[in-house]
């Protein structure tokens, strides 16, 4: 029996690595696909981003991309604070709704919490739950699909004629009077930065 467990670690680590493979292959297919719909549908700076996101994990995949690992939960800690004021700041003070300087600003969040979110084990640890892993990607996942597909639903449809276009709206046509008022928008923002921190350190803790 003691010879199994050898076998056994070795299958689970072999599933494990092929699954992280299968992964982040889907994951690249996804953002290439995401980033030439921007571009055919005219907006080549949102096309770019998700490129840069395909091609980011890429290099990691070919082991040509080496980011430091850093202490998350001090590192996020103070992130969010530092990011928390500067994005208040920045979007009750001078950014317009839709405008370059909001774009610059949440670019710049995930460009400075890389070093903190991507560094991850290709195989999980033991302390990891399969299961509860399994539904939270699983919830992601309906979540993410349900929203691309009203968004790619929504660009087609409205394409005939401004009659189309008002009756199948894009979801940031439907929340724009929700995040009109600059006071809602710095609630909103704050929850999101919230939100990420409590994911970061939700995924420390398992």
């Amino acid at each position: 029996m003691a010879t199994d467990r050898p076998a056994e670690s070795e299958r689970a680590a072999q599933t494990g690595t092929r699954s992280a493979t299968i992964t982040r292959a889907a994951w690249i297919a996804i953002l290439s696909l995401t980033g030439a719909f921007h571009l055919f549908r005219g907006a080549p700076v949102d096309g770019l981003i998700f490129f840069a996101g395909a091609l980011g994990l890429a290099l990691d995949a070919f082991g040509w991309l080496r980011i430091r690992p850093l202490d998350r939960e001090r590192t996020a800690r103070r992130l969010l604070s530092w990011i928390l004021m500067a994005v208040l700041l920045l979007v009750l003070a001078l950014a317009p709704l839709y405008g370059g300087v909001e774009s610059v600003v949440v670019v710049a969040i995930g460009v400075a919490l890389i070093p903190v979110v991507w560094p991850q084990p290709a195989v999980p640890t033991p302390r990891a739950r399969p299961d509860a892993v399994r539904r939270a990607a699983f919830a992601w996942s309906v979540i993410a699909v349900v929203g691309c597909a009203w968004e790619i639903g929504a660009y087609f449809m409205s394409r005939p004629s401004p009659a189309a276009e008002f009756a199948f709206p894009p979801l940031s046509d439907l929340v724009d009077p929700f995040i009109a008022s600059p006071i809602a928008r710095a609630v909103l923002i704050a929850i999101w930065l919230v939100g990420g921190y409590a994911l970061i350190r939700r995924g420390r803790s398992r």
